[in-house]
């Protein structure tokens, strides 16, 4: 067999084993200097990609004498894309790209291997006709030029290494690499049949309806799944076991599938199922398909299990989507393009059904095998309790938050003139007109026609983001400091005070994500309808604009540095926890310590402090150290965060830890050592989160967060929003309106009388404050404070230190001086 064109200047032949029977051939993409110059010969995979790829196979178990291993083009003469261009939205094949992949094809009909392993996207293209490394890797394709050859594409080794340096793709290579170690011991495709039934009658829907509920009284799992179109329900999959499931339509090419009185029925028997809170339910993202359900409907789905929660519990670092987790647990290969392609242009429903089908069977196989896999990490108990928040997030982004659109207009209009009269001067500055709003126009001016240095970002493009306005706001760029106004002014206007995204009931409905971060705390967005925002991030000074409802008292629980005395007791830093006990003011004990003062000389005053162009008090700068600090922030980006030289920056860090070495000695030191065991960090609440990104500064910095936003996450969850929720014996007025972070908000009726709201907010007090145990056994309590008022602002709401019925009353007629009773 020729494989050596006569035009090729350089040249790599395949490796071939020594002897036996080649089972596994990988295929790359093209040599390298490293392969063209190999001594005596030259061969594939030796370079530093080559070299990565053997730590992989090791990882797998594999060895590399065993391989047959090529590249799909063999020589070096010529750019990549010369010979196959993937960039064009319809791939270009030069004939020597063309040549190449005729030599391949008949290589691999020659050695015959039982499976191929594609490493990025030419030899996936040139294999099975595909484009998408991402998302078709770790699936088991059939080959489009050897019919019958299993490929197996995973991403490119040298994806890991420099440049790139995606270290996590190292993981994903070694778990394809063992499925196609698995998959070597047979040469047929043997993928799991599956029953799919689509374009089912009535009658079928029903008997498959009436399965699941049977299925699921005896104990089993229903998973299910909603596809949308043109906001409405166009059809729902079931499944009961990981080979069968069904699709039941609403809507094919001819309009409504059911008459009337079957898709009434239809529905009815799934509220039944759906409703009933003995039946566990399971999908991927349901709280997204919930929340559609009750919307349009008003079925309100109980008994919640997700795969998207599982996911993020088990694997933070990664992608929690189904096509993600279709390759980890399941052999089926990537479907999601047919649906996107269905959505995108359109084609025969059945392609719409079976999609919908699939994510279904997938969720049904993966979620028992993920489960299996948060019982060995010893981290079900997170996720069941992940999975528990999904009906109070329901629940509060369809009874969502009303505003005062009014006064968010007056706002608007108020920004409005502050980005008009900002421009205006920023533009007579610069002396030709110019959009404030332009990064290339911004970046001519700055780096071009002012001649600044020009700040880039770590790919190498120049850049005039935040931080690059921050830095030459230190150089005392006037110009810079307009910009920022304007870009903040303009983010409020748009982002928080746009009334188009309130519903007109003047309420904002947002959508929540129980797997929105890394360490269990929610996310909030838009909704599927178009209307609602992040509530998470609200500017502090417009959250005024959010109302507790007239005839209800507002109450926001808020966990009192709750971040902090976490760092303080799990690193037994003991001055901060003596201020803690004591009662003192951790922010003047800080400030005290950086100015080597007594901590009642420290001043709250604005201007006290010269640090920051004397605009800040002393209190200030102890209060900021204290939020950034603990994570092992760096005296230049914490330089750049509070706006101060970095010789001023530096000090304060620099004094910071010298006022606490608990925090880099016995903290941070205590994370390292946790994940010198197995990379898990584990929180006060028993959540364990695994760190699979490479070892150094980067992985250290996010673990150090864990523990304290995690256990804060969790316990504001658990001992708040499910306390609250679940509990309608002591709870049954209590209407959840937000959580942030460290914080829950909710209202009850004036008809419940101060007596009874004191018992209320008694017991969730009691739950809130439930002790927390460090890693090394010592208990304490993060205290509860509760504050009353007329809208979401703290700095608007009244204080309750003592929580009697004198005490709400009295603070009810603060906040509502007019109706008070």
């Amino acid at each position: 067999m020729k494989l050596k064109p006569e035009w090729a200047k350089t040249f790599v032949p395949p490796a071939r084993p020594l002897n036996g029977e080649i089972k596994i051939a990988i295929v790359g993409e093209q040599p390298g200097k490293s392969e063209i110059f190999h001594r005596p010969l030259p061969t594939p995979f030796v370079g530093p990609a080559g070299r990565e790829l053997d730590k992989c196979l090791e990882s797998a178990g594999i060895q590399r004498p065993a391989l047959y291993l090529t590249n799909v083009i063999k020589d070096l003469d010529r750019p990549l894309a010369s010979y196959i261009d993937l960039s064009k939205k319809v791939p270009v094949v030069s004939p020597r790209g063309q040549e190449y992949i005729s030599i391949l094809k008949e290589e691999l009909k020659e050695c015959a291997p039982n499976v191929v392993v594609a490493t990025g996207n030419i030899p996936l293209f040139a294999l099975t006709d595909r484009k998408g490394i991402t998302h078709w890797r770790g699936s088991i394709l059939e080959s489009t030029i050897v019919s019958g050859l299993k490929v197996i594409p995973t991403l490119h080794p040298a994806t890991v290494i420099p440049p790139k340096c995606q270290y996590l793709n190292k993981h994903l290579i070694v778990l394809d690499l063992r499925r196609a170690k698995e998959e070597s011991r047979t040469h047929s495709i043997q993928t799991k049949e599956r029953h799919i039934i689509l374009a089912p009658s009535f009658l079928e829907s029903m008997n498959f309806l009436e399965q699941c509920i049977t299925h699921g009284k005896e104990g089993g799992t229903v998973d299910f799944d909603i596809e949308l179109y043109n906001e409405e329900v166009s059809c729902i999959s079931f499944a009961i076991v990981p080979t069968e499931a069904i699709s039941i339509p609403f809507i094919d090419s001819s309009g409504d599938y059911f008459d009337p009185y079957q898709e009434g029925q239809v529905w009815r028997k799934i509220a039944l199922l759906l409703e009933d809170p003995s039946i566990r339910k399971r999908g991927q993202n349901l709280s997204f398909d919930s929340h559609f359900l009750l919307r349009r409907f008003g079925i309100r789905t109980h008994n919640i299990e997700d795969t998207m929660v599982a996911q993020k519990t088990l694997f933070p670092d990664y992608p929690m989507g189904l096509d993600f987790i279709t390759t980890m647990y399941t052999d089926i290969p990537y479907y999601k393009a047919e649906g996107k392609k269905w959505f995108r242009v359109g084609g025969a429903y059945r392609t719409l059904w079976n999609y919908n089908a699939f994510d279904s069977i997938v969720c049904a196989e993966a979620g028992p095998k993920q489960v299996a896999d948060l019982e060995r990490q010893k981290n079900k108990d997170a996720y069941v309790r992940q999975c528990k928040i999904i009906e109070p997030l329901v629940y509060m982004q369809e009874r969502g938050i009303l505003v005062d659109v009014e006064g968010m207009k007056r706002k608007s209009s108020e920004y409005e003139r502050t980005i008009e009269r900002t421009t205006e001067e920023f533009r007579g500055i610069v002396g030709y007109e110019i959009n404030p709003n332009s990064p290339k126009q911004l970046a001519d001016y700055f780096y071009i026609t002012k001649g600044i240095p020009p700040y880039r970002k770590r790919g190498g493009g120049v850049t005039t983001d935040d931080d690059a306005l921050k830095r030459l706001i230190r150089k005392g760029i006037h110009e810079a400091d307009l910009v920022r106004q304007i870009r903040e002014a303009t983010k409020a206007k748009s982002n928080y005070l746009n009334v188009d995204k309130v519903d007109s009931d003047n309420r904002i409905r947002c959508s929540y994500n129980p797997a929105g971060t890394r360490f269990s705390r929610i996310s909030s967005s838009e909704n599927i309808f178009g209307t609602g925002m992040n509530l998470q991030n609200w500017p502090h000074d417009l959250l005024n604009y959010l109302l507790f409802d007239p005839g209800y008292v507002g109450y926001t629980f808020d966990l009192s540095q709750a971040e902090n005395r976490i760092v303080a007791y799990e690193g037994n830093i003991a001055p901060m926890i003596e201020a803690f006990e004591s009662g003192k003011d951790v922010h003047c004990l800080t400030a005290a310590l950086i100015f080597s003062k007594r901590p009642d000389e420290i001043s709250n005053e604005p201007g006290s402090s010269p640090l920051g162009g004397g605009k800040y008090s002393e209190r200030f700068w102890g209060k900021k150290s204290n939020h950034a600090l603990n994570y092992d922030l760096g005296y230049k980006n914490f330089s750049l965060q509070v706006e101060v030289p970095e010789a001023q920056g530096k000090w304060i860090v620099d004094r910071y830890h010298l006022a606490y070495p608990g925090i880099r000695q016995s903290y941070h030191a205590g994370i390292k050592k946790q994940l010198l065991v197995n990379r898990t960090i584990t929180n006060l609440m028993g959540r364990k989160t695994l760190f699979l990104g490479e070892w150094g500064d980067k992985l250290w910095k996010a673990a150090y967060s864990c523990i304290p936003q995690g256990t804060t996450g969790d316990k504001i969850n658990e001992h708040g929003l499910i306390f609250i929720y679940y509990d309608q014996v002591n709870f049954p007025d209590v209407e959840l309106l937000t959580q942030v972070h460290d914080s829950i908000s909710f209202q009850i009726p004036l008809s419940v009388s101060w007596e009874d709201q004191v018992i209320v907010l008694g017991l969730i007090k009691d739950s809130l404050e439930t002790p927390l145990s460090t890693s090394y056994g010592r208990e304490f309590v993060i205290p509860a404070e509760l504050k009353m008022g007329r809208n979401f602002n703290p700095d608007e709401g009244i204080k309750i230190e003592t929580i009697t019925a004198q005490a709400l009353k009295e603070a009810y007629d603060l906040c509502h001086p007019k109706d008070g009773i």
